[in-house]
């Protein structure tokens, strides 16, 4: 019989209050107490169960319900524990509740206890060093991997702790004399070949057991430095001994591999399809860099869109194979789909990605995952959030992918367009910035910072409406298409006019002004190619002759763009063409973005207009930009419908800065 089926049998045959929590835990009423004083709490571990008492004695609180401490055990003979070179401890009470311990078989063995545990954990995750047995299995109850020496404090250098080499290791030392020394011993053994070390006491009790007992976390342990020993305190690396190491790319010059890299844009254009496109080609093993070839796992971390109609909806359609796609929940004694709280779940995080061998890690968004006690706003709060996920990534080789919105102030410094601390930008390997291009209605994605990338890149893509099949039929889900490298960068889109543009601005107005009054009606790429040659980029001439009205008009085969000033343009007014400006968002479902028509445009076309009068009254008018008759619908238009929105747009490429071939 498990111990925690006979501690609840007898409590309820004394009619106390009994209430099981999640998984083996269970809470109970205090004899004596009030039935709401639910002051006693249980955890079943291996072979046995960790009580704790809140408000009375333990050992009081048993002799009230007539059990004793051997009733903790499954057996109350006790319980024994085996090491893998052969060593058997077993543990029990006597009959005045004080422990008791025994050996057998290979006693003279210099394994640790579960040691075999760390043969497959991946090198760097924590390992909890404590002093005995019952304190390795409370660990594991909740999720951590321990490992103890045998005979108790003091006979540490009798094993063999070679297997933490590379390991994080974390001492917990027990809460007295004996304790504190031995955990200094161990400090000394595994300082020197661990990853790092610190050591810690519980937050309630003595030892480990006690802690996880009083339903604290392994993230709640408490650091302390004992005489300056065992603490934190400076190593010193010789330049000699750094194994130097090229820069590993998962994607080139934007992503690299073991690290934190944010993705930064204004809110409603599409970070998680961008995000998702990614995911899919590291499942699929496509995406360019050190992945290709090898399909790989990916967890995605979300809270602001649903799973079922958003996420997965969104990756299937970007072609992941959903088979390598991981979701995480967080279990409580309240739901079972909690919201991930970092850097509370940093640990178990790690743990998840080490077990399935997780590439690649989207926060979507990471401000989601952030403890509401840290402000996004400060320096330190966003540095003890990011810094231990950057390290994460280090360790296990994985990427740590953040997104992250702009606020609405504009600029070309992205790190300070990030809503919150500029920390953000800081602590990330990297920064890439998504803007939308309204010249083309497409992204550009560049790498804003990245300090080992050798060079800035920018990648063009559109999100396309795409067909996937779900549980209740067929639904439209935007997925992005890679469109290829474009020498446009997302700060020059970001940079809308602030004191210093404006005056750019200013002097590009006055400069094309001039220009076309001395010049006179010009094509499109020989006034930019000259605004050039003053020092003035494209972006701001175009800004320019949106501000000085400049006439476009669209002449000749192949279609060139013409520029003007309004007072010297000789068409007619009625061939203006204008057309109310749209606000595009991120495309998913039915509102999926399509493109819209252009605006803002004034157009003027070189063709007369078809409908005045000819010589001969029987011709039948033509549209001047296909060339076929004007019947039908069209009659008493100067050109077919779609043929004049096909030049509207034609006219709206030029008036935001491109070359008609």
């Amino acid at each position: 019989m498990r111990a925690l089926d006979r501690l609840r049998d007898r409590w309820q045959d004394q009619g106390l209050i009994w209430k099981d929590g999640p998984g083996d835990t269970a809470s109970a009423q205090a004899p004596g107490h009030s039935p709401a004083d639910r002051s006693v709490t249980f955890r079943q571990i291996s072979d046995q169960v960790l009580m704790n008492s809140h408000a009375d004695d333990k050992q009081a609180v048993l002799d009230a319900v007539g059990l004793t401490m051997r009733d903790l055990f499954d057996d109350t003979a006790g319980a024994s524990y085996t090491y893998r070179d052969g060593r058997t401890v077993h543990r029990t009470y006597d009959d005045n509740g004080r422990k008791k311990f025994r050996q057998a078989g290979n006693t003279k063995g210099r394994d640790l206890y579960r040691v075999e545990r760390l043969d497959q954990l991946a090198t760097g995750m924590p390992v909890y060093v404590v002093e005995g047995e019952k304190d390795v299995h409370a660990i594991e109850s909740v999720g951590g991997v321990a490992v103890c020496s045998a005979m108790g404090a003091g006979k540490a250098h009798l094993f063999d702790w070679a297997p933490l080499t590379g390991h994080t290791v974390v001492i917990v030392a027990d809460d007295d004399d004996p304790g504190r020394k031995h955990a200094m011993q161990v400090h000394e053994i595994v300082e020197p070949i661990a990853a790092g070390v610190v050591v810690t006491q519980a937050a309630s009790g003595k030892d480990a057991a006690d802690h996880i007992a009083a339903g604290y976390g392994l993230d709640e342990l408490t650091i302390v430095d004992l005489d300056g020993k065992a603490g934190r305190r400076l190593k010193v690396t010789r330049g000699s001994d750094v194994k130097m190491q090229r820069v590993r790319w998962v994607m080139e010059d934007w992503i690299p591999a073991g690290s934190l890299t944010l993705l930064a844009g204004r809110e409603g254009l599409g970070k998680s399809t961008i995000a998702a496109q990614i995911c899919a080609q590291v499942t699929r093993g496509q995406l360019e860099g050190e992945l290709h070839g090898t399909p790989r796992n990916v967890l995605y971390v979300h809270s602001e869109d649903s799973r079922e109609f958003t996420v997965a909806p969104r990756l299937k359609a970007a072609g992941a194979d959903m088979e390598r796609v991981l979701f995480v929940d967080v279990e409580t004694s309240h739901t079972d789909s909690g919201t991930l709280i970092l850097p509370l779940d940093t640990l178990a995080l790690e743990k998840v990605i080490a077990q399935n061998q997780v590439a690649f890690v989207v926060l979507d968004a990471a401000t989601s995952s952030m403890s509401s006690e840290l402000s996004g706003k400060d320096d330190r709060a966003v540095r003890q959030y990011l810094e231990p996920l950057a390290q994460l990534a280090s360790r296990q080789g994985c990427v740590v992918f953040g997104l992250c919105h702009f606020g609405k102030r504009d600029g070309a410094d992205t790190g300070k367009l990030i809503l919150g601390s500029i920390a953000w930008s800081q602590v990330a390997r990297s920064v890439l910035s998504v803007a939308r291009d309204e010249e083309s209605g497409n992204l550009v994605v560049t790498n804003t910072k990245g300090n080992l990338a050798p060079r800035i890149r920018s990648m063009e893509a559109a999100i396309v409406s795409t067909t996937i099949t779900t549980e209740d039929g067929d639904t439209e889900v935007g997925a992005l298409h890679w469109l290829g490298e474009t020498n446009r960068d997302a700060r020059e889109l970001l940079a809308e006019p602030d004191g210093h543009d404006q005056q750019d601005r200013n002097e590009a107005q006055a400069w094309l002004e001039d220009y076309l009054t001395e010049h006179g009606r010009t094509a499109a790429k020989t006034v930019k190619a000259d605004g050039r040659k003053q020092g003035l980029s494209d972006a701001t001439i175009k800004r320019a002759a949106k501000s000085l009205g400049v006439v476009y008009e669209m002449t000749g085969f192949p279609r060139t763009s013409m520029w003007s000033l309004p007072m010297q343009s000789d068409q007619p007014d009625q061939w203006n063409l204008t057309h109310e400006p749209t606000e595009p968002t991120e495309p998913t479902g039915r509102d999926l973005h399509k493109r819209s028509e252009p605006t803002g445009v004034q157009m003027q076309s070189d063709h007369a207009p078809v409908n005045e009068p000819t010589a001969d009254p029987t011709a039948v008018a033509k549209c001047p930009e296909c060339g076929f008759p004007l019947d039908g619908a069209a009659i008493g238009r100067a050109m077919h419908l779609d043929c004049e929105r096909r030049v509207a747009q034609q006219s709206q490429f030029e008036l935001d800065g491109g070359d008609a071939a």
